[in-house]
Order: structure tokens, then C-alpha cells, then sequence
């Protein structure tokens, strides 16, 4: 069998896409009371109808047909060929699994009053897990979403980690939504955009918005932006956030590191998306995860605001540096070249004439004072800022006397030599001399000594002998 990455690479080749399968007409028992479930918490602040959602399949099913019907076809691509049998079957699966999962996908748009929102939203996350040769769907997960009417100073997650306590943390860098790219034409709300929000849901799994969650705890402790200092410090939100089930506790994500919501400031919406799961399969996911994103919308209207300046400048685009670059359309473009193309009055005029014949005047005559350096000075100015080096010969001082024993260099006013204290202006004597001999010729006469001391002695050794010898003829050994 293939392994597992084969399955997810030929998935994500599909590219499937619920959206296109979402259906008002008619909902399924299922999604009628998954709805219901949802609502009931908040059915005192609904002012006006619901409007609900759900994947259709008795509607679309000649279009879930062609669309297996051209996956069928993708395994000839010479990328699956080696797999082609054991894709066929999984196929086979997979779309039995995709039925199941249009079925359960169901949304509701809440008009509501006092509330943090104009609109909340409930949406069903059915997940298709892949795991070795089998496929597997999860319908546990739900989540609450919104927009309020204020602009955060910056993306702020919130998630859980193993043997930590859970926090907020800032989002830095771009938010990873994949394949998916935001179509700014679009004027609707963002969080009406059901194929966005499916690749914001995506991106909480991702891991590179996981690492942010690790990055902030581990190299920031956990505090240092001012936004995230504020919710930590709010305890009511803390309690609500900790009761969410996260992909930890549902034992989907395997890394130590589950995102449980996420809030994103729209600039050009004037507004901030707030988004909240919970993956608990008992019926109290509703309470916690509606309670979850109240709390944290709220959270997030009184937390300290970005600046207008910097509302105006959060997606605009910036160099490697963090200077923030301005956009221009071709509208702005032409705009401004008319601006500057209308000389205000009463401004002197220069046609490419004048400002030739003014260089020449400028550059003919030098003002008076003004140093002037020839060419040779130049290159050697330059020499010199290059690194090179200008040292001149050394000279002995001809202003110092020298000793007259060691030759040290003596200062006006000194008696006698600090070195060898020898008298400043004697004249160097015998004794000074022989004391002068190096320690090679010394040592070698020293031995010379003491060989004509030893032959010394042992020539009256034999003259005493001969006198003994003399006194005594008769004396033998």
C-alpha cells in the first residue's frame, strides 16, 4: 500500500471544495438539530431570521460524480502511476467518506442585538483524517465566529500546550492559508466567505501557526505584547478559554501544540474577525465555545486599539527591514503626475538650456577660500583613508646624550644612568670593560684559571715527592 503522504498529496491535488455543495432549500435531520443546538444558547438576542446552510447531496450529486470522476483521471498523471491500483481503492473510499461529509457540513448566520457582533455564526467542522491506509471522519469539532466593530492592534492567537498553561500570543508574519488567495474584489463580510474561513480553520492546524504559539511562550515568556498582556490579565476569559477542547484533548493533533481561536484584524473592513472551536464530543461544546468567543470578542473591543495611523498602514506592505511601503494604484499614479505637473505660481522656471549654461558658470570659477588639492594629493589622501600607512623612519633622538656603558638613551637633568647607574658624563673604564665581557668568553677563562690552579698544585705535589724520595733512599713501596 502507499503510505500515507501519497493518500494527502493525491487529496490535496483534488482540491475538493464544500462550498460549492452548500444548499438552503433543504437540511438533513442532522444539520436541522445540529443548528438548533447551536442557536438555542443565544435565542433570547436573535432579531431576525436565521439563515442556514447545508452540503446538499441529492442536489449535487451529479456534481460530486463528475468531480470523482476527474480524480479518477489525475491517476494517470505520471506522479501516481507506481500507486495507481491502490488509489483506485482509495478512491473508492474516499468518496463514500466525502458523502458522509457533505452531509454533516452546516452553517448559520444569527442576526443578533447586545452583542459584541451584528451577525454571529455557527459552522460544523467535519475533518477527513488520513492516518496510514485509513480514512476516518471526524464530527465533533464546531466553532462561533463574528465581527466587531473595531480594529485590534495585531492577530492574536490563543492555544493550548502539553504541561503549560494555555495563553494568547501575537500572530507574527503572515497567516498560512495555503492554497487559497483572498479575492479583494469581493466587498462581502469576510466572515461570510465560507472557502476563507475553511483556510483559516486550516491554517490553526498548520504548523507554522502552531510555532508561534512555542516561539511566544519559550522565547518572549509569554508576555510582551501589549495586546496579549491585556487578555492574559483578563481571568473571566482566561476560564472560558481554558474550558475549550482543543485538538489535545480530542487526541486529533499529535504535537504538543493544539490553536483553539484566533482573532484578525480587516483594515479595509474597519473591523476584526474573531473565531473560536471547540472539538468536545458532549453536548456542552455549544455553551463552552459560544461562552469562548463572547468573552474574547469582548475582550478584544476594550483592549488598547491601533493607532489610525497604523490602522491605515496594517497590511501594507513592507521591506525586509520593516519599512512600511505605500501602494499605488494607476489611478493614484496619474492623479499625482497631474498634481505635480500644475507649477504653482510665482515658482522660476529652468528649460534644460538655462540649467546647462548655469553649470558652467558654477563649475568655472572657484570661491575664494576654498581649499584646492592636485591630483597626486588626492591619490594620496586616498592612499591613506584605504587603510594605508604612513610611518616614518626612525631616528635616534640627537638631543639625548647616551650612556657611556650601556648606551641608554639619557634625559637632561639625570646624574647617572637609570639602568646601569653609571655616572652621566664619566668616561667608561677598564673594569667597565672586562665587566662587559659576555658570559661565554668569562666562563672560558674562569676554566683556564682553574686548569693552571690544578696543574700548579699537582707540580708541587710531585716536588715534595722528589724531596721525600731524597731524605728517605732506602724507603720503598
Amino acid at each position: 500500500m502507499p503510505d500515507e503522504d501519497i493518500f494527502k498529496k493525491f487529496v490535496n491535488k483534488l482540491a475538493f471544495d464544500v462550498s460549492d455543495y452548500l444548499d438552503d432549500s433543504k437540511l438533513s435531520n442532522f444539520q436541522k438539530k445540529l443548528i438548533d443546538d447551536a442557536t438555542f444558547i443565544f435565542k433570547d438576542n436573535i432579531v431576525g431570521d436565521i439563515k442556514q446552510y447545508g452540503g446538499n447531496i441529492e442536489k449535487n450529486s451529479d456534481k460530486l460524480e463528475n468531480f470523482l470522476k476527474g480524480a479518477e483521471q489525475e491517476l494517470d498523471n505520471d506522479e501516481f502511476k507506481d500507486s495507481a491500483k491502490e488509489l483506485k481503492q482509495f478512491l473508492k473510499d474516499y468518496g463514500k467518506k466525502l458523502r458522509e461529509f457533505i452531509d454533516k457540513t452546516c452553517i448559520a448566520i444569527a442576526p443578533v442585538k447586545e452583542m459584541p457582533w451584528s451577525d454571529v455564526i455557527f459552522r460544523s467542522i467535519p475533518r477527513i483524517l488520513i492516518v496510514n491506509d485509513t480514512i476516518d471522519l471526524l464530527d465533533n469539532a464546531v466553532a462561533y465566529y463574528g465581527e466587531i466593530k473595531c480594529i485590534i492592534s495585531r492577530s492574536t492567537i490563543h492555544g493550548k500546550m502539553k504541561d503549560n498553561e494555555p495563553l494568547f500570543a501575537p500572530l507574527m508574519g503572515d497567516l498560512d492559508l495555503g492554497d487559497y488567495q483572498l479575492d479583494d474584489s469581493d466587498k462581502s463580510p469576510k466572515s461570510q466567505n465560507y472557502p476563507y474561513i475553511s483556510a483559516l480553520l486550516n491554517s490553526l492546524d498548520s504548523p507554522a501557526t502552531r510555532s508561534q504559539l512555542g516561539k511566544y511562550h519559550e522565547g518572549y515568556q509569554r508576555h510582551g505584547e501589549p495586546i496579549c498582556d491585556y487578555l492574559m490579565n483578563k481571568k473571566d476569559l482566561l476560564a472560558a478559554m481554558e474550558k475549550l477542547n482543543s485538538g489535545l484533548e480530542s487526541n486529533r493533533v499529535k504535537a504538543d501544540i493544539a490553536i483553539t481561536a484566533i482573532a484578525i484584524p480587516l483594515p479595509s473592513d474597519k473591523t476584526s474577525l474573531i473565531l473560536v472551536t471547540d472539538e468536545g464530543k458532549d453536548s456542552a461544546k455549544f455553551s463552552r465555545c459560544f461562552e469562548g468567543v463572547l468573552r474574547f470578542s469582548a475582550a478584544c473591543c476594550e483592549a488598547p486599539s491601533a493607532s489610525p495611523a497604523e490602522q491605515s498602514q496594517t497590511d501594507a506592505i513592507r521591506t525586509p527591514g520593516g519599512q512600511e511601503l505605500k501602494e499605488w494604484t494607476a489611478e493614484d499614479l496619474a492623479k499625482e503626475a497631474q498634481q505635480r505637473g500644475n507649477i504653482p505660481s510665482g515658482l522660476e522656471e529652468w528649460s534644460e538650456e538655462d540649467l546647462t549654461k548655469m553649470a558652467g558658470e558654477r563649475g568655472g570659477g572657484i570661491p575664494e577660500g576654498m581649499e584646492v588639492w592636485t591630483e597626486e594629493e588626492l591619490e594620496e589622501l586616498s592612499r591613506k583613508r584605504q587603510g594605508g600607512l604612513d610611518i616614518p623612519e626612525w631616528k635616534p633622538d640627537q638631543d639625548l646624550e647616551e650612556c657611556s656603558k650601556c648606551g641608554y638613551s639619557l634625559r637632561k637633568g639625570w646624574s647617572k644612568c637609570p639602568i646601569c647607574e653609571t655616572p652621566v658624563g664619566s668616561e667608561p673604564t677598564p673594569s667597565d670593560d672586562q665587566d662587559d665581557e659576555s658570559p661565554e668568553e668569562k666562563s672560558e677563562d674562569d676554566q683556564d684559571d682553574e686548569s693552571s690552579e690544578e696543574k700548579s698544585e699537582d707540580d708541587q705535589d710531585d716536588e715534595s715527592q722528589e724531596e721525600i724520595s731524597e731524605d728517605n733512599p732506602d724507603n720503598t713501596d
